[in-house]
């Protein structure tokens, strides 16, 4: 009966039993492990079993284990070993349960047990090994601390996760964080816990990120600077549980704090030197402009907010895209600052053109500017003059070329010039010319004279303009040269019935250090036009005084004098003032050439005239 009722136990059980011998043959299977192992018999699974260590285990060692545990123990539990299937050859995993039966004396007949496949199970259990494996791995490249913790409804704070950076960054291990909710809290800065706290309490409830920085004081003493980010985690039901990472930041926090002094060190010395200072905050979104910045533009300190398009808006639409291309030159390290000339509108409408110079001083890890300071210059007088030096340098090249222009057609027209004179003054030879003729060649002769005196004109300003004329360096008496000047225009005077007064002194005491020629040039000149421009009797006065290291000869008229635009315009060429409407012939070079030839000799001319009071011209050159 009890051999019946172990039959029915036997062959019916949903696992595999059987009975084997110590020496490893397979005695009996049920048809629980005919099937594991893909037999099609209990026969076959025990012909193919002689040798339970070699025929079924994969590391044949594993039944020595096996008889080592039941021959201690009498039974094994639990034990787990990859096996053969013998059909198949397939490799599976299967758990052990056994037994030994032995005999009146003691001595072990049979082993007696039950075999479950688990292969799925050790599949699984290998895949979370290797899953946790390669958490490890990357926990442990994580600069800080990796935790996991969960809280209770009752505000309980448990950790079940800790990674091992926590004993570098806060000096205490794992095993004691996990026994002790508060082991890291309760490191936090007096002066931190109640903020850090309240922030805790909002986002865990809310169960939102967040980012903030702590400081903790550890046993030993020393302070840190900590960053922590955290986020809500799935959590049993009436618990709550976040993740997070814990971040050592002191250094950052201290060389932030020394590039904070450096920056307002050199803030403070911008300021001081008169110029706008601002100071960017690139990724906040935040500039912030110096009272002296706004007071550039004409606002008040409250005036213009803290953000930068306050300055961006005003920037001139014509030099908006140069500016950003050249700051993100800088923000891109291709440039060492940023640098850029640009026209702002002022408060009242006005524009000024601003020189604005930046550099980035701090960065992200992966290089994006986080700050940046700089200044704003105004440039706008400078930029007036180099307008004007450049109009200047233009005007000047422009009357370079007209004077070389002139001095190239001077000398091309004497050439033909000279020979109407000449042929005029063959044919003024001649003594068979009918008095008629004789008219026509002097009028040709006349015009010729004053043309060529036209181009030695042009040709001496043309010289004195571009620097290329020669003057001497002689004595030069006043008195002698005065006589031989008054001498040329003499008829003329007669004519018109003007007086001359001599008021120089007697003899020839009285020397300039100049070219003799050029200076009876000039007098003749002013002479000349003091009897032409005079009226009928009337008078011209010369006169001369000692001034410092010069004599000053002064040549008076009773004319009808200048006001102050005609003597504006009195030395400029070809400018008759209106005279070329009249009757007395001129160029308008006079005036214009005495001048420079007077400058080159170092000395000058020097008017003085009123409407109704005559005109006075004074020459001055250096005396001996």
């Amino acid at each position: 009966m009890l051999v019946d009722n172990f039959r029915s136990l036997f062959d019916f059980l949903p696992i595999g039993a059987y009975r084997s011998s110590p020496d490893g043959r397979m005695l009996r299977a049920n048809p629980a492990l005919v099937a594991l192992n893909g037999c099609g018999s209990e026969a076959e699974l025990v012909e193919m079993m002689l040798d339970i260590a070699a025929d079924w285990y994969v590391e044949p060692a594993r039944r020595a284990e096996f008889k080592a545990l039941l021959e201690r123990d009498g039974r094994v539990v639990g034990f787990e070993s990859e096996v053969i299937r013998p059909a198949s050859r397939e490799r599976i995993w299967v758990r052990e349960n056994a037994h030994a039966l032995r005999d009146p004396a003691g001595q072990v007949r049979y082993y007696e047990g039950t075999v479950e496949e688990i292969t799925g199970r050790v599949r699984e259990r290998e895949a979370v090994q290797r899953s946790q494996a390669q958490l490890e791995q990357l926990v442990r490249l994580v600069p800080g601390v990796v935790y996991r913790i969960r809280i209770a409804a009752d505000g309980t704070r448990r950790y079940t996760y800790v990674s091992d950076h926590v004993r570098q960054l806060y000096g205490v291990t794992p095993e004691e964080v996990l026994a002790d909710g508060s082991a890291l809290t309760g490191l936090r800065h007096p002066d931190d816990v109640a903020e850090v706290t309240r922030q805790l309490e909002k986002v865990i409830s809310a169960e939102e990120s967040l980012t903030y920085q702590v400081r903790v004081r550890l046993r030993d003493g020393t302070e840190k600077w900590i960053q922590a980010i955290s986020a809500a985690a799935p959590a049993k039901e009436g618990e709550r549980a976040r993740v997070g990472v814990l971040f050592d930041i002191t250094e950052r926090r201290r060389a932030d704090a020394e590039m904070r002094a450096q920056a307002d060190l050199w803030k403070n010395a911008l300021e001081a030197s008169g110029d706008g200072v601002w100071d960017w905050r690139v990724q906040d979104g935040v500039e912030t402009l110096s009272p002296e910045c706004k007071a550039l533009y004409g606002y008040l300190p409250h005036e213009l907010p803290d953000t930068p398009d306050a300055l961006d808006a005003r920037t001139h639409p014509d030099d908006r895209a140069r500016m950003e291309l050249d700051r993100r030159a800088h923000f891109d390290g291709r440039t060492a600052r940023y640098v850029n000339e640009h026209r702002m509108q002022c408060k009242d409408g006005q524009w000024k053109w601003i020189l604005s110079r930046g550099l980035v001083i701090s960065r992200d890890a992966a290089g994006q500017p986080l700050r940046m300071v700089g200044t704003h210059t105004d440039i706008t007088a400078a930029k007036l003059a180099e307008a004007l030096r450049v109009e200047r340098d233009r005007a000047a090249a422009a009357d370079l070329a007209k004077s070389q222009f002139l001095s190239r057609v001077s000398h091309e027209l004497r050439t033909p010039l000279n020979a109407i004179l000449g042929f005029a003054q063959l044919l003024e030879l001649d003594p068979g010319a009918a008095e008629r003729q004789q008219g026509w060649n002097r009028q040709v002769l006349a015009s010729g004279r004053h043309l060529l005196a036209l181009m030695d004109d042009i040709l001496d300003l043309s010289s004195a303009e571009t620097g290329h004329m020669t003057a001497l360096q002689e004595p030069v008496p006043l008195r002698a040269v005065v006589e031989e000047a008054w001498a040329m225009v003499h008829s003329g005077a007669n004519s018109q019935g003007v007086k001359l007064f001599d008021e120089l002194p007697a003899g020839h005491a009285e020397q300039v250090l100049a070219d003799r020629k050029r200076v009876k040039q000039i007098v003749s000149n002013l002479l000349s036009n003091a009897v032409k421009y005079n009226r009928e009797q009337g008078w011209v006065r010369v006169s001369l005084q000692g001034a410092g290291g010069h004599w000053a000869l002064a040549v008076a008229d009773s004319g009808p004098g200048l006001d102050a635009a005609q003597q504006a315009r009195l030395f400029s060429p070809f400018d008759r003032l209106g005279a070329e409407r009249g009757p007395v012939q001129g160029t308008g070079l006079g005036l214009a050439l005495s001048r420079q030839l007077a400058q080159a000799m170092n000395g000058d001319i020097l008017v003085r005239s009123a409407p109704g009071q005559g005109s006075t011209f004074t020459l001055r050159l250096p005396r001996i």
